[in-house]
């Protein structure tokens, strides 16, 4: 998060108010999160995006790849890319719903050895396309 050119996206629901100790307190509660950022080449590079079992299938997800591609539009990246893990299956499908392409294989990429694929995005085309 600390990166140069890195951003953090964040979905939280609607805030609660809940009591601690007698006290009532108000509490975001994350339903999700995205980092990314514009590498040099204005290459965007969508690090991790994570949403919360309970949440998925309510468009969090989306919200957070549509908020950072419009980020990385502003910063003038043509193309934004990510990697998931080749058994990720619903991951895959997701981001093949969203105008993401397998463009690579790279091999042993996860601390557990298996593979990733590398999907790229070409915002450019999206944004003339929508």
């Amino acid at each position: 998060m600390r990166r140069g050119g890195a951003f953090t996206l964040i979905a939280a629901a609607a805030k609660e108010t809940f009591e601690v100790g007698g006290e009532d307190r108000e509490d975001d509660r994350i339903l999700g999160f995205l980092i990314a950022e514009c590498g040099h080449r204005r290459i965007g590079h969508v690090i991790t995006i994570d949403v919360r079992s309970e949440a998925r299938r309510l468009r969090v997800g989306s919200a957070l790849l549509d908020a950072a591609e419009l980020r990385l539009r502003s910063a003038r990246c043509r193309l934004v890319q990510l990697e998931t893990a080749v058994d990720n299956v619903a991951a895959l499908s997701f981001y093949k719903r969203r105008g993401y392409n397998v463009i690579q294989t790279v091999s042993r990429y996860y601390s557990s050895g298996v593979d990733a694929l590398l999907l790229e995005k070409d915002l450019l085309l999206a944004l003339a396309s929508s």
